[in-house]
């Protein structure tokens, strides 16, 4: 082959190997809001809607969704996204547990000074995480799904009678305290549904 030659077939591969890595490197890539979409393809509606996964509204229950995604480890991805779900029952549970202490403790003593003594504050504190931790053996893998990216999203959630009878068998707690929380938890339980709904709707 002549040098000529040689030369001319040099400056083609050269040309296509331009054309190649200037096609690969003016790839758009998706910005961050594309990516969530992408990331959330195909998803069912209690991933971002935990509630939305019971129709009928009268089943009361306290829903949170977990995930756990850059794993192989299928066992691994499961247990972290169902601890991030009942972490995020437990917000939800401690705030509802304290706001019906203190409406017991608003009934029972005429709510004038209930709230500024520090130990009172600190009881109902207690209480309710205490509560909390004691409900949260009570929750349930409701649901999951794999994203593409393989994501591992759980649904959690507690039933409210199973809330109550959790409650109703803490011996530790006065028999009043545990009738106090039972009697006001279908109201509570409907209220953050509701409080979670009107955010959600706020959102979008």
């Amino acid at each position: 082959m002549r040098k000529s030659q040689k030369i001319s077939w040099l400056v083609v591969l050269a040309a296509t190997l331009a054309l190649i890595l200037g096609g690969c490197a003016g790839k758009p890539k998706d910005p961050p809001g594309n990516a969530i979409k992408n990331e959330l393809k195909g998803a069912p509606d209690w991933v971002t809607n935990c509630s939305s996964f019971w129709k009928d509204k009268d089943d009361v229950k306290i829903c949170g969704v977990g995930s756990m995604g850059s794993t192989r480890n299928i066992g691994l991805a499961k247990s972290a996204a169902e601890g991030r779900g009942r972490t995020a029952i437990a917000r939800a549970l401690q705030v509802q547990i304290k706001s019906m202490l203190e409406d017991y403790q608003a009934t029972t003593t005429g709510g004038e000074q209930f709230g500024k003594a520090a130990s009172d504050e600190q009881h109902v504190v207690d209480v309710a995480k205490q509560v909390t931790d004691m409900s949260l053996s009570g929750t349930e893998n409701t649901a999951t799904w794999i994203s593409d990216s393989g994501t591992y999203y759980v649904l959690m959630a507690l039933d409210v009678e199973k809330f109550k009878e959790i409650v109703d068998n803490m011996t530790q707690l006065s028999e009043s305290v545990r009738k106090a929380v039972v009697e006001r938890a279908d109201a509570k339980f409907k209220e953050l549904d509701a409080e979670i709904a009107k955010e959600r709707a706020a959102k979008q």
